[in-house]
């Protein structure tokens, strides 16, 4: 039904066009709130307040979207990656030149655009695209786009050798602009652990899980659980036309560096 509203909504936007499947290789995530819809070769999300999933997570914590107050709208790569794995992820990315949202109370934003994380684990995210209208779209905390960028499609490239050891290597292109380089241990992030970083803990990590990549709007905002801590609901409180982000040509490709 959400699915079908948005098309509607689209569609009197005057942005009608055919519907299809998800990119190829990727599905909708099964914790969406909002699925995004798929038009014309480009992928639109979008999630507004209550846009959230009950199903529970399954890692025995009983937590799910709703609990957390997580607004999804993603999808999801098949195929994960492990160690030795050689991957770029490309993708193009418009997002609205009206964007209005700071980011909220953390270190880094609550609004997501993209995900590289193990799975059957907890706190083992490795890397995210961040994006508010301060400091615009950031790879973890290198700004990959600025706000004047907003409204334009541009191209982020992750070129990445899941490693370990010495041998890993990471490069971030956004409209071909090198914006993180790093060679070294990869399958776990430098800062991980570092205060304000609340999705990777040093003593959890499994490096041999797989790695999947998620692509499209995570918005980490208010529920019954932060609401229950006690936590300030400020900065957490989409707006009340919630976020809206396109995407197009995003690909996976294994890849030999030189």
């Amino acid at each position: 039904m959400i699915f079908r509203t948005l098309f509607f909504i689209l569609a009197g936007l005057g942005l009608s066009k055919t519907l299809s499947a998800a990119p190829s290789g990727f599905s909708d995530h099964r914790f969406n709130g909002r699925d995004p819809v798929h038009a014309g070769g480009v992928t639109t999300f979008h999630v507004k307040a209550g846009d959230c999933s009950s199903i529970k997570y399954g890692d025995g914590r009983g937590e799910s979207d709703c609990f957390n107050g997580n607004l999804r709208s993603r999808i999801a790569y098949k195929k994960t990656a492990r160690l030795g794995d050689s991957v770029q992820y490309a993708m193009e990315i418009r997002i609205p030149r009206n964007l209005r949202y700071g980011g909220g109370p953390n270190r880094r934003s609550l609004l997501e655009l993209a995900e590289w994380q193990r799975l059957d684990t907890i706190k083992n995210h490795i890397h995210q695209l961040h994006l508010d209208s301060a400091k615009g779209l950031t790879f973890d905390d290198a700004v990959c786009l600025r706000p004047a960028d907003f409204g334009n499609w541009a191209r982020v490239v992750v070129q990445v050798r899941w490693s370990m050891e010495a041998d890993g290597i990471l490069q971030v292109r956004c409209n071909d602009r090198l914006v993180v380089s790093r060679a070294g241990r990869t399958a776990i992030p430098p800062d991980c652990g570092a205060p304000g970083i609340y999705q990777c803990e040093p003593a959890l990590q499994e490096p041999r899980k797989p790695i999947q990549f998620q692509a499209g709007i995570l918005f980490r905002g208010y529920g019954p659980g932060l609401q229950a801590e006690g936590i300030s609901a400020r900065g957490r409180v989409p707006p009340p036309e919630g976020f809206t982000v396109e995407m197009r040509n995003i690909k996976v490709s294994r890849i030999r560096f030189k």
